[in-house]
């Protein structure tokens, strides 16, 4: 009997759902209790189930951006990638969260607030001295 490395790599994995209709458990809120059921494709995008959930639980007034993950990891699952693609099975429960992307402006305010954000290089133009002012020698 002979085996090649790609039988062997599909037999570690489990085999991909890529048709019909499957459920998936979103959480979506710290509270433990309060997550969703969602009927879903193997097809359909992350960003399609995103909204599915933005439209049951709208977003708070400050959120800018949607993440979602499988839960108990910080592996951000990116938007255009399909569930098939994210070895998405069916039973898989994920965490669902709100989140605001920061400015370059908000950013550097939060930092000259004492609170870090990133590292991230201050352009020259936007170069802020610390030293006090000189007088002019006019």
């Amino acid at each position: 009997l002979k085996l090649s490395a790609q039988s062997v790599a599909l037999d570690l994995e489990p085999p991909l759902v890529v048709g019909g209709p499957m459920k998936i458990t979103v959480y979506y809120s710290p509270d433990p209790d309060r997550c969703a059921d969602l009927e879903v494709e193997a097809t359909d995008t992350i960003k399609s189930v995103k909204q599915k959930i933005i439209a049951q639980y709208g977003p708070p007034e400050w959120a800018n951006t949607a993440l979602l993950a499988p839960q108990g990891t910080k592996e951000y699952l990116e938007n255009k990638k399909r569930l098939a693609q994210c070895r998405v099975q069916p039973g898989s429960v994920f965490k669902f969260s709100y989140a605001r992307n920061l400015t370059t402006e908000e950013k550097m305010e939060m930092n000259t607030q004492g609170i870090q954000t990133e590292e991230f290089p201050v352009p020259p133009q936007m170069s802020i001295s610390t030293l006090p002012p000189r007088s002019l020698p006019y």
